[in-house]
């Protein structure tokens, strides 16, 4: 008798194809969604303002270092662009270099969001600004950390050579792999208008 996972390695490739297409984009439209529902929170609480919580004595975070994780991540953005047109175009050979770029890159990135979130130093209790920004703060660094785990298995699949016969896994990373960087940008974009 045969089980479900028996039989999920004789599901025909484009099936497997569109299933793994479809899981990323839904992850991607639901977390899009909790971002939009974060992001229009922080700006109705910004506008009605009723308590005087709003940069009401809470400091603003600081501008540069959060420009630095910014640009960083958009950096690593560019490398995976520039890693998935090598891979489509010849297969990968001589890729891995800009893949490893570009995923260090996304840990860089990681590592100057925890250190922009740690250095926002909000005293409890919280106001609705300081707890808007942390909110901000530490999703974005949920969502680089993501992005960072998930570059670390498509780089052991890179190394362990498994990647040339599943070819739409580049795709379907690059999916999440763009969103981070553009999340990462509107996040941190509303932090500085918050």
């Amino acid at each position: 008798m045969n089980t479900a996972l028996e039989q999920m390695h004789e599901i025909e490739p484009h099936i497997q194809i569109g299933r793994a297409r479809a899981g990323v984009l839904m992850l991607i439209v639901s977390d899009a969604l909790s971002v939009i529902a974060i992001l229009a929170a922080g700006g109705y609480l910004s506008a009605l303002n009723v308590l005087g919580q709003f940069k009401g004595g809470d400091p603003a975070p600081a501008f540069f270092p959060g420009l630095l994780a910014v640009i960083v991540l958009v950096l690593s953005g560019l490398a995976y662009y520039m890693w998935e047109r090598g891979v489509r175009k010849n297969g990968g050979a001589g890729q891995r270099v800009i893949f490893i770029l570009s995923w260090a890159l996304m840990i860089i990135a990681l590592a100057a969001q925890i250190w922009v979130s740690v250095a926002l130093k909000y005293a409890s209790p919280f106001h609705g600004y300081a707890s808007m920004l942390l909110l901000l703060a530490w999703y974005s660094a949920f969502h680089l950390l993501l992005g960072a785990i998930i570059g670390l298995l498509v780089l052991g699949r890179i190394l362990n050579g498994r990647l040339a016969e599943r070819g739409y896994i580049v795709e379907v990373v690059g999916y999440w792999w763009y969103y981070t960087v553009a999340a990462g940008l509107i996040m941190w974009l509303f932090s500085l208008v918050a």
